[in-house]
């Protein structure tokens, strides 16, 4: 798979419309989900949303968080994978753009490089470019999401389309792959458990997961 420097990708032009629509799409799900859901859970879903957007808090905290204080799983599981839709479309036509920006700029250039050492340390994404990007989209590797995804997709060379393509795929699986575990574990708890209970079997639960991948991680051939 060729590798291309995305900091020499500057044919793309930015438009208004390329910026803007990426933030009307989110406009009209909040407006949408406002038509159904409650004043105070759409406020926690619209936090959860920002709070996902702004680094380092990933999916496998914020679907948690939103299943045990009310939000339907289903509907958590959507919202995060549409961000990520999102986030990669507003990459795939921006990019040029948001690389310029001067607080933002600095911020992917650090992403490019950790980007770099992911691809260093696993080159089975680069032989399984298609698939291997969707599972770093989808599994909760460090850095993974659709910022990060896009610069390392457009790294291997892969067109917008595939990228994005990826992202959207990655984001469906991972997102909903993690409610659906919620949602299962949070019926196993006892209804009158309390929410401090529910929070403490699913930090466990996570704590148990983030070891798992940590010792992987760190093994020698991890990603040989």
């Amino acid at each position: 798979m060729r590798q291309i420097d995305i900091r020499d990708d500057d044919d793309d032009t930015t438009s208004w419309l390329k910026v803007s629509v990426p933030f009307l799409l989110c406009g009209l799900f909040l407006a949408f989900v406002w038509l159904f859901l409650p004043a105070e859970q759409w406020l926690l879903l619209f936090g959860m949303m920002v709070a996902y957007i702004v680094p380092p808090l990933g999916r496998e905290t914020i679907i948690p968080v939103c299943i045990l204080l009310g939000i339907p799983w289903w509907l958590a599981a959507f919202t995060l994978a549409f961000l990520d839709f999102v986030g990669g479309l507003f990459m795939a036509w921006n990019f040029p753009l948001v690389i310029r920006i001067p607080y933002a700029g600095p911020w992917i250039s650090r992403f490019m490089e950790a980007g770099r050492t992911f691809l260093d340390r696993r080159p089975w994404l680069e032989r399984l470019y298609f698939v291997g990007l969707i599972a770093f989209v989808a599994l909760p590797f460090d850095g993974s999401g659709s910022i990060v995804a896009s610069v390392v997709g457009r790294m291997l060379g892969m067109a917008k389309t595939e990228v994005l393509a990826c992202i959207t795929i990655g984001g469906i699986i991972g997102s909903f792959a993690i409610a659906l575990g919620i949602d299962y574990v949070v019926n196993l708890i006892p209804p009158g458990a309390g929410l401090w209970v529910s929070l403490a079997v699913l930090f466990l639960i996570g704590a148990a997961l983030l070891v798992t991948y940590r010792s992987y991680s760190r093994r020698p051939d991890a990603g040989a």
